[in-house]
């Protein structure tokens, strides 16, 4: 007995085998000499469907450049919301001297021997973020941040 999915056994099936098998076994100029038969032209065909391919190319194109662009502003409307304080670097450099004069009466704080006036002016405020994460600063004021 044949079953419903026994498509081998059917033979609609079996026929449509035979006419893929012949289709496939005939040479390119056979194709072209039906395809002519049947009124077709080769030529325009095939630069119909390098078109239609170069068309698709394009707008697949268009649709990764749009993509790309609405990342690069997404991601700049992200940069804008992240503002970073102003710091005045002679207000910061005066706050860190403060520290480092009374760095002997705060217990277990031990500061790098250099001048405050060696240190580049990202070391300063990096020193004054580092003592403020530490607790021993007053906030953005001591920070020099405005």
């Amino acid at each position: 007995m044949i079953g419903k999915n026994d498509k081998a056994g059917r033979p609609i099936d079996r026929l449509a085998d035979e006419f893929v098998e012949d289709i496939l076994n005939l040479s390119d100029d056979e194709v072209l000499a039906e395809f002519r038969e049947d009124g077709g032209d080769p030529e325009r065909h095939a630069a119909e469907m390098r078109s239609m391919f170069e068309n698709r190319l394009l707008a697949a194109n268009k649709a990764r450049m749009n993509a790309a662009k609405a990342g690069v502003a997404s991601s700049r409307q992200a940069e804008k919301g992240l503002s970073t304080p102003v710091v005045d670097i002679a207000d910061a450099r005066a706050r860190l001297r403060a520290v480092i004069a009374r760095a002997g009466s705060i217990p277990g704080l031990t500061l790098a021997a250099r001048k405050e006036d060696e240190l580049s002016d990202s070391d300063v405020v990096g020193m004054l973020e580092e003592l403020a994460e530490l607790g021993l600063l007053d906030g953005d004021q001591d920070l020099g941040k405005t």
